[in-house]
């Protein structure tokens, strides 16, 4: 057995940076593009690659937002909530957005799928932060509202948002925060 001291140190201190930490400059396009690639590496039953990826760089965030503030505006969403949208969008230099997208399986559950997405962006999450950059997964109202995905991201009706990976530099760790203790979680069969 090969036992890797790193990555047991990595996952035992393991932790999402604030979106509000989060500060230019972001990762190059060929570092994000390789970082990418070894995310891929997630458990996908059937080899039906039930995801896609879209990157939101810094070029793109005006027209982004403009749909999002647009959309919020629509369904009422609170205008404090659209602000702290806003700012985080424009404080992380790059957002990767995870989509699920199932595919038509008679071997393949729906839900394996869906959870391969999942799986999508821890990895995608973790990847970055164990390369020293801050990361941080959120959902939220962006992707769950259908208008607002469908417009910004053109999603087929069998896709969703999985996930927004927000990544940039960072200068502070966010603080440490209770974790659940394994005795009160596991239980023996």
């Amino acid at each position: 057995m090969i036992i890797n001291q790193n990555g047991i140190d990595f996952f035992l201190n393991r932790r999402s940076v604030s979106v509000k930490g989060l500060k230019g400059p972001g990762p190059r396009l060929e570092e994000t593009l390789e970082i990418i690639q070894s995310s891929l590496r997630v458990p996908d039953h059937g080899k039906l690659e039930p995801w896609r990826l879209i990157l939101i760089p810094e070029e793109s965030k005006d027209r982004f937002i403009d749909i999002m503030v647009r959309r919020g505006q629509e369904i009422s969403i609170d205008l404090d909530k659209l602000e702290k949208n806003k700012k985080n969008i424009l404080t992380a230099p790059l957002i990767v957005t995870v989509i699920c997208s199932t595919k038509e399986s008679l071997k393949i559950p729906e839900i394996e799928q869906t959870l391969s997405a999942g799986a999508l962006c821890l990895n995608v999450l973790n990847n970055f932060l164990v390369r020293g950059w801050g990361a941080n997964w959120l959902t939220g109202w962006m992707a769950h509202d259908r208008n607002f995905v469908e417009e910004a991201f053109n999603l087929g009706a069998e896709e969703f948002v999985a996930g927004f990976i927000y990544i940039g530099n960072y200068d502070e760790a966010s603080p440490e925060r209770p974790r659940p203790k394994v005795e009160d979680k596991v239980t023996w069969f």
